[in-house]
C-alpha cells in the first residue's frame, strides 16, 4: 500500500471518507463488495482508519518525555475522518429509517434497505472495537504516567543527548534563565522568569498530559456511545 506522510494522512483520510459520502447520495449502492452489501469504498475507509489508528497506538512509547506529535496525531484521527465517518453513517441509516421503523418494502427497495443495515452494523461493530482499542491505550498509558518516578522524568529532561521531546525545550530555557540579565529584560519580563522553576517542570507536564488523555478517553466513550446506539437502533428494527 501507498506510504502517506503524516502531515498528509489527516487529507487523504478526510477525502476517502467524504468521497464514500457522495458515493452513497446516489441512493444506490456503488461498486459494492463482493457480497454486494456495501460500496467497496466504505470497506476501504473502515480498513484505512483502523490501520492507521492501530499502528498509531502500537508505536507511541508510554514515556512521560517522549515526543507528544504522535499522541496529537491520533487524537486528530479519532476527531476528524473517523468522526466524519461515523456522521456518514448515522446520516445512512436516517435516511434509510427516517421514522425509526422499518417499513415493509418490496423488490430491490427492500434489498437495498437490508443491505444498508447490514453494512451500517458491520461497520459500527468494526469502528466500535477500534476505539475500544483506543480507549484501553489510553487506561495504560494513563496509569503508566501516574506511576512515573517525578525524580527520573527530572532527570531525563536534563538529560543531554535527547534532541526529541520537551527535554531539549526544558535545557534551553533553564539555560537562558539562569544567563538572565535583569536590566536588559527590565521590570515587566525579569520577574515572571524568575520565578520559573525547573523543580516544577515534571509535575506540571504530568498534569497537562493527564488532563489531555482525560479528555481524548472522554470524546472516544462519546463516540463509541453514538455507535452502540446506532447499533441498538438498528437491532430494534
Amino acid at each position: 500500500m501507498l506510504q502517506v506522510s503524516d502531515s498528509s494522512l489527516i487529507d487523504w483520510l478526510n477525502f476517502t471518507v467524504f468521497l464514500n459520502a457522495w458515493s452513497l447520495s446516489s441512493n444506490t449502492f456503488v461498486d459494492p463488495d463482493g457480497d454486494g452489501c456495501r460500496p467497496r469504498i466504505w470497506n476501504i475507509v473502515d480498513y484505512l482508519l483502523e490501520k492507521y489508528i492501530l499502528e498509531k497506538i502500537r508505536s507511541i512509547e508510554p514515556q512521560l518525555c517522549s515526543p507528544w506529535s504522535g499522541i496529537e496525531l491520533l487524537m486528530q484521527l479519532v476527531t476528524e475522518p473517523l468522526a466524519w465517518h461515523g456522521l456518514v453513517i448515522q446520516s445512512c441509516l436516517r435516511s434509510c429509517f427516517p421514522s425509526g421503523k422499518k417499513k415493509k418494502k418490496s423488490g430491490s427497495a427492500y434489498q437495498s434497505s437490508s443491505n444498508m443495515a447490514h453494512a451500517i452494523t458491520d461497520s459500527v461493530v468494526h469502528l466500535s472495537h477500534v476505539l475500544e482499542d483506543v480507549m484501553k491505550w489510553i487506561s495504560e498509558w494513563r496509569r503508566k504516567l501516574e506511576d512515573e518516578n517525578l525524580e527520573n522524568i527530572f532527570f531525563l529532561l536534563k538529560k543531554e543527548g535527547h534532541n526529541d521531546g520537551p527535554g531539549k525545550v526544558f535545557r534551553t530555557l533553564e539555560t537562558f534563565i539562569s544567563s538572565v540579565d535583569d536590566v536588559e529584560l527590565g521590570d515587566h519580563l525579569s520577574p515572571p522568569l524568575k520565578s520559573w522553576s525547573p523543580a516544577d517542570v515534571p509535575m506540571k507536564m504530568m498534569t497537562g498530559k493527564l488532563k489531555v488523555l482525560m479528555e481524548f478517553s472522554a470524546i472516544c466513550a462519546s463516540k463509541l456511545n453514538l455507535l452502540q446506539s446506532m447499533k441498538q437502533r438498528i437491532a430494534q428494527l
